[in-house]
């Protein structure tokens, strides 16, 4: 019974695995073998699970739930700089570079991870090379989000920086709904005004300003953009 059971667990993390983009194209055995060396972790909400200038030792997948990922300034404000979900990875960079985490990972609900420590990681690099591209490609499109964001704090003015973020995150996580898309993470207004860099009480009168004029609904507590 423990056996079937702990295979069927393999087959599931291979499946999702198989979803996570950096590891899209590995070959059945090669997903076999990370399957195998990746171990699950369940976290409560509000669960920090590393902070900035902490040594880097894991790499993570989320297997449900969703993870923020934040710098927090001396005086206590905090910036987010993204928000991750189900078939997300983070934890990479300090992996590559030997240096400390950079930011603090935070899960945002209940969240289930798989965890692949820093030996294992390397020793997957170092057996398939592909991978190191496909990591090369990800730290490239995230450095490009961040210079974006860097951009639309410049440059743009809040209302447009409120409705950029929620577009984004509807790219991200977004699914289908009467309508519109709806977004797939339920972020408060305080959260959402960490990931445009303004005040909650900004975002709250810009929400209000959007439903009215038709552009977004609320389901609850998530977030539909119409159109």
């Amino acid at each position: 019974m423990e056996d079937k059971k702990a295979e069927t667990g393999l087959q599931t993390n291979r499946a999702l695995l198989r979803e996570v983009p950096l590891f899209a194209g590995m070959d059945e055995r090669e997903l076999t073998k990370l399957a195998g060396i990746a171990h699950e972790r369940q976290y409560p909400k509000g669960a920090v699970l590393f902070f900035s200038d902490e040594p880097g030792d894991a790499l993570f997948v989320i297997k449900d739930g969703s993870v923020k990922i934040y710098l927090l300034a001396g005086d206590g404000r905090e910036k987010t700089l993204a928000i991750f979900g189900k078939g997300d990875f983070f934890g990479e960079m300090a992996l590559l570079d030997e240096g400390p985490r950079s930011a603090i990972a935070e899960t945002l609900e209940e969240t289930h991870l798989l965890v692949v420590d820093k030996a294992n990681f390397t020793r997957l690099l170092e057996s398939t090379p592909r991978m190191a591209l496909k990591i090369i490609r990800v730290l490239t499109e995230r450095l490009r989000q961040a210079n974006a964001q860097l951009e639309g704090l410049a440059f743009t003015d809040v209302r447009t920086r409120v409705a950029g973020t929620l577009k984004r995150l509807a790219a991200e996580h977004g699914v289908a709904a009467e309508g519109g898309v709806r977004i797939g993470i339920r972020l408060t207004h305080q959260q959402l005004a960490n990931l445009a860099g303004t005040s909650r009480e900004t975002v709250t009168r810009i929400l209000c300003e959007l439903q009215d004029e038709g552009e977004l609904a609320m389901d609850g507590k998530y977030i539909i953009l119409k159109g």
